[in-house]
């Protein structure tokens, strides 16, 4: 949408006088544009989504029942006084409406040497991305979120900034929309038996000492269902979402974007402590559960007797063996059966 800074700014000036008109020449007046970049981004803003009324000799009124999601919406929830983020990361939030994958983008300006604390945010994707390399159904009714990362941490312990993810998410969604939701070893998030959000760490090593350059955490989360012709039939027995058959109330993206940031980074400021581990355990949904884990050999039955400290999933097989999986497969059903709609989870 051109020059998104900008567009925040207008969206601000339009959110800060609600209720009135602001006119074309106030705005150019006050972000030392001229009148036709003013046109041109309320233009832009409106094929956005956004409910702004134009009337001659008035000017511009965001309508009451605009619904803003933008840099600056999550900023102002990020610096709410009583649940905004009291850390230390200086966080830097962008928006923009379409993207090709927020993952790349972000592992582009991390290349370039951005700072920590950089979240780009896009309401849709046109080349999501998912673990194994699968493509991740990205549609314009969901959030698509990465953080950058730089922390002085060993390359095998990029699985904690996962495990952060799938708690940040858990915990924001309760806190913003009062639903329980549960994960799924390694890091799904899934809310009345469906799959509502999917989280993925790239990360790059330094090769000469082993530890990390930087990592990017990428999440997804489904907020409504989009419909039929854009939702794939492989999904429609997997997927969730927030609001599956209700409105989202007002304001619901910029709240579920914020709240997760702030719960990440809190958490993140005090990696070494492992404060989310003990949430991490609390909410595993294959606890107690009977599973398959997929080997090159075929599938092995066996029982989950729950998640150690480094995120490993505690099995115990039929023949009375245990195992501690830090990598694998395992599938809720057997590989090969008829029904075997769910899906696999695999630590990467």
């Amino acid at each position: 949408m051109g020059d998104m800074k900008t567009a925040d700014k207008i969206l601000g000036l339009l959110e800060e006088s609600r209720g009135k008109a602001i006119s074309g020449e106030r705005i150019a007046e006050v972000l030392g544009i001229s009148r036709a970049a003013v046109w041109k981004h309320m233009k832009a803003l409106k094929e956005e989504g956004y409910e702004i009324s134009s009337v001659s000799n008035k000017g511009y009124e965001l309508m009451d029942n605009g619904d803003v999601f933008s840099a600056k919406s999550v900023i102002d929830e990020l610096a709410d006084g009583e649940n905004g983020y009291k850390g230390k990361i200086k966080i830097e939030a962008e928006v923009r409406d379409e993207v090709t994958s927020t993952n790349a983008l972000l592992k582009d300006m991390a290349a370039a040497g951005i700072d920590e604390g950089r979240v780009l945010i896009a309401k849709r994707q046109t080349e999501g991305r998912g673990r194994l390399g699968r493509n991740f159904f990205s549609p314009k009714n969901g959030i698509y979120l990465s953080m950058l990362l730089r922390p002085d941490m060993d390359f095998r312990e990029a699985m904690l900034l996962t495990t952060i993810a799938a708690v940040a998410v858990v915990e924001a969604v309760r806190e913003v929309t009062g639903k329980d939701t549960g994960i799924k070893w390694v890091n799904d998030v899934y809310l009345d038996g469906k799959k509502i959000c999917g989280i993925l760490t790239e990360a790059v090593t330094d090769v000469e000492n082993g530890r990390l350059s930087y990592a990017v955490v990428g999440i997804g989360i489904n907020i409504t269902k989009p419909s039929d012709e854009n939702f794939p039939e492989e999904l429609r027995d997997i997927a969730g979402f927030v609001y599956d058959e209700e409105e989202p109330p007002k304001g619901v993206m910029s709240k579920l974007s914020a709240a997760i940031v702030k719960n990440y980074f809190k958490y993140y400021e005090k990696l070494p402590e492992h404060d989310f581990m003990e949430s991490y355990k609390k909410y595993q949904t294959l606890l107690n559960k009977e599973i398959f884990v997929i080997t090159p050999d075929g599938s092995k039955k066996a029982k989950v007797l729950g998640v150690d400290d480094e995120a490993r999933l505690l099995v115990k097989y039929e023949d009375g063996k245990s195992e501690a999986l830090f990598t694998g497969e395992v599938s809720v059903r057997e590989a090969g059966s008829e029904k075997e709609n769910m899906p696999r989870f695999k630590n990467c």
